[in-house]
């Protein structure tokens, strides 16, 4: 048995990309109080690996306290054989914490506090124990028993236990106020931290753990405690993704589907100074387009993005500053990609009801890497409360009549 003790001699995401890349397994069963898209699409590609050699996934999580989000169930249901929900409406917390590989002649249980978020799997303090089990061993044997008991008494209370098989049960959960979407659940944190501004600061910033990029390292590192010498608030070590919004309106494009994005933006609230966008100008900070790794004043530059919407990824969406006949100064961003079934992200919008979904709606990234981002749709009734959410709040422009943008 081995004991990890996050983020000082480990981090359990790395452990477990490691773990699904093992030929010496065929079956991961994850139990979780909480999930959430900085979790599930960290480790979405070794999942989907695993299952393609024929390993089986399933995946037991709770909804209690708000903090499961929609975006993360939607990805698990394509990444998993089996996706449940446990939930007691008498407030009896679903709050386990199991990872359990097995294989033809081994195994590991990993039994602690971290859940399937950015948080619990890189950045948060979290401890576990390894269990590695030995298919041959008795005692080994019983304690795979006892787990798979457990298994079976959750599958067992029926009316707390919710089989997730298609998009409309994650749809329902949502419309019934079990899950919320992730943006939701950072603008509600943010207006509540911006009426509680006046609260002494009386601990420093813990450890430095960072969330990783995609491409994962093949060794472990151990990250010791280091001081914050500038006296400045550093970034959240937390499971709190880079997010940036947008209000639409009207948006060009036959499909409605082509996004502006700022080479130079009007602030009207909050400062800039020492982030990415900090321009030197008073009043302004560099574009929109800057949240997604583009110089904004290099117009020869161009990238292309894949966006996960609903769980399911979109390659082919395409950053560019026009040129011509077409060109009307400003970058854009051409939300027209493509997943690996063919399916393009602007019938995914269709299938939603609206001929021109994105029209007239509050648009949100958060960014998982350099080049893969979570796309997120609001009706433009909640734009005041994402404004007001906003530590820093501007015009996708250099005027005040240009639509608005805002940063968490």
């Amino acid at each position: 048995m081995k004991l990890m003790n996050q983020p000082f001699n480990g981090q359990l995401g790395n452990q477990l990309i490691k773990l699904l890349d093992s030929p010496n397994y065929h079956t991961l069963n994850i139990v979780v109080a909480f999930a959430k898209s900085s979790g599930v699409l960290r480790i979405k590609n070794s999942l989907e690996n695993f299952r393609k050699r024929g390993g089986i996934v399933n995946a037991y999580v709770g909804v209690d306290l708000g903090v499961t989000s929609y975006e993360a169930l939607t990805a698990l249901l394509l990444c998993t054989d089996s996706l449940n929900v446990v939930h007691s409406e008498n407030g009896q917390t679903f709050h386990t914490k199991i990872y359990q590989f097995l294989g033809k002649e081994k195994g590991i249980i990993v039994v602690g506090s971290h859940n399937l978020t950015g948080g619990g799997l890189w950045t948060n303090f979290e401890s576990s124990a390894h269990i590695s089990l030995d298919m041959s061993n008795p005692k080994d044997t019983e304690i795979l028993r006892v787990q798979k008991d457990y298994f079976e008494s959750l599958t067992s209370i029926k009316d707390s236990f919710m089989p997730i098989t298609t998009n409309g049960d994650v749809d329902k959960l949502l419309h019934n106020g079990y899950i919320t979407k992730e943006v939701s659940q950072q603008v509600s944190l943010a207006k509540a931290a911006a009426k509680d501004n006046s609260r002494e600061r009386l601990f420093g910033n813990g450890v430095p753990a960072a969330l990783p990029r995609r491409s994962m390292p093949t060794k472990e590192t151990v990250v010791a405690p280091s001081e914050d010498s500038t006296g400045k608030i550093p970034k959240p070590q937390n499971d709190e993704s880079e997010i940036i919004w947008f209000e639409t309106r009207r948006l060009t494009g036959g499909s409605r589907n082509i996004l502006d994005l700022s080479m130079k933006s009007l602030v009207e609230r909050g400062e800039p100074t020492g982030t990415p966008f900090d321009l030197g100008e008073p009043g302004f900070m560099r574009g929109g387009v800057e949240f997604f790794g583009i110089n904004p004043t290099d117009t020869e530059d161009r990238k292309d993005i894949t966006l996960n919407f609903e769980g399911v990824d979109y390659t082919q969406n395409t950053i560019l500053f026009p040129t011509g006949d077409s060109a009307n100064g400003t970058w854009r961003l051409q939300i027209k990609g493509v997943s690996s079934s063919g399916e393009k992200i602007t019938d995914a919008f269709r299938a939603k009801g609206e001929d021109h979904y994105l029209v007239k709606k509050v648009v949100t990234f958060t960014k998982i890497d350099v080049a893969y981002y979570s796309i997120s749709v609001y009706p433009e009734s909640e734009l005041e409360n994402f404004m007001e959410a906003s530590s820093i709040l501007a015009r996708n422009g250099s005027t005040r009549n240009a639509k608005r943008l805002g940063l968490f």
